[in-house]
């Protein structure tokens, strides 16, 4: 992580002060601050697949750059699967995320691409361009130097839907001993109670009461180690230095960058992140844990669960045939026991008969029984 954050500084920021923004973020985005390049979601707000360190999304248009930015830097893994998938990737239509959402070779090449270098460099691009350098100018142009402050922007704009929150926030200057520290406060107050209005996101308020802690506690400076909903991010875990850690002859850019924003709400320059937010639960500690050691398999294992979820109606519908294959078979034996009966037919022929129908249908129950236990054997390969 290191070797790529080393070539993000800007803005008056030290590399290690956007490496635990960075890690923070994505601490909340996979459950681990080094990311989960190969971490594959389908979430339930119609963005489609989520992937990778920030979640790249179909509908943001992101996921399909991290694509196309993957082939073009010469990746092998999925390559093919890419290839023949990417225009539908770039049609952000309801249909083209169905159905690539759908689509269990391209989850698996997304999977699989994630444990390669070109892909971990391509994610660490698109995230950086897309939303860390967005979030780093923000801050520029109002002047804020505070570690926090780019934390909070930086997850905003990740997490999506910044321009909405910030227009809610009026912070008037006059009066204010210090406008950075009372513009984010108020900022991840208006932002907390938006995720609580909204059913499907208040379970990511774990993210804004993060923030709201640290400022509770003064801790406007992130100094690691500091501990993100179990997971423990220090210098070490994120490759950096001691002497990193301040800001001292570790800026880059210009040393004097613009302010021709000072006092005012950081605006979003014309780099657009991800307009939807990402409904993400948090995790624990030990399914962080978990996903480190499991790797690549586990990784593939997960999203394996999330196909059989999406099969789960192919499956239900081999049970109900099942169950109406025995209903009515029993139905039919019943029947033409009685009428046998009434008719005043010899035993031996209705009984017969019944027998041969009872035959029949339980050949048709082993038959559907033995077909969904074929789909089901077919899925865990």
């Amino acid at each position: 992580m290191q070797e790529n954050i080393s070539q993000m500084k800007r803005g008056g920021f030290s590399s290690a002060e956007i490496a635990a923004a960075a890690a923070i973020v994505r601490v909340f985005e996979t459950g681990t601050p080094v990311g989960n390049y190969s971490e594959v979601a389908v979430l339930n707000d119609g963005a489609g697949i989520s992937y990778g360190i920030s979640q790249f999304t179909h509908r943001s248009g992101s996921l399909a750059e991290v694509v196309s930015r993957y082939l073009a830097s010469g990746g092998v893994a999925g390559r093919d699967v890419f290839a023949s998938r990417l225009p539908m990737l770039r049609d952000r239509s309801a249909t083209a995320i169905a159905k690539l959402t759908a689509d269990r070779d391209f989850r698996r090449a997304l999977a699989a691409a994630g444990h390669t270098r070109e892909m971990r460099e391509v994610q660490d691009a698109v995230a950086f361009e897309r939303y860390m350098l967005p979030a780093i100018r923000a801050c520029e142009g109002s002047g804020f130097r505070l570690p926090l402050s780019l934390a909070v922007i930086y997850d905003s704009m990740t997490h999506g839907s910044y321009n909405k929150i910030r227009d809610r926030v009026r912070i008037s200057p006059a009066g204010k001993g210090d406008f950075e520290k009372s513009w984010i406060t108020a900022y991840v107050r208006e932002r907390d109670a938006w995720l609580g209005s909204i059913p499907r996101l208040r379970s990511t308020r774990y993210r804004t009461r993060f923030f709201m802690n640290q400022i509770a506690t003064g801790r406007w400076g992130l100094e690691l180690p500091i501990n993100v909903h179990g997971a423990l991010i220090t210098n070490e875990i994120l490759g950096i230095s001691p002497d990193a850690s301040g800001k001292s002859g570790t800026t880059a850019g210009p040393n004097h960058p613009p302010q021709t924003m000072q006092n005012e709400a950081p605006q979003l320059p014309a780099t657009q992140p991800a307009d939807n937010p990402q409904a993400r639960p948090p995790v624990s500690a030990n399914e962080v844990l978990g996903r480190v050691e499991r790797g690549f398999e586990r990784a593939a294992e997960s999203f394996d669960r999330v196909e059989r979820i999406g099969l789960g109606a192919a499956n239900r519908t081999d049970r109900a045939k099942s169950l109406w294959a025995t209903v009515a078979g029993t139905v039919w034996q019943t029947l033409w026991a009685a009428v046998g009966f009434l008719a005043g037919l010899p035993r031996e022929v209705w009984l017969v008969v019944a027998v041969i129908a009872a035959v029949f249908t339980l050949a048709y129950l082993y038959r559907q029984i033995t077909l969904g236990r074929l789909r089901e054997l077919k899925e865990t390969i």
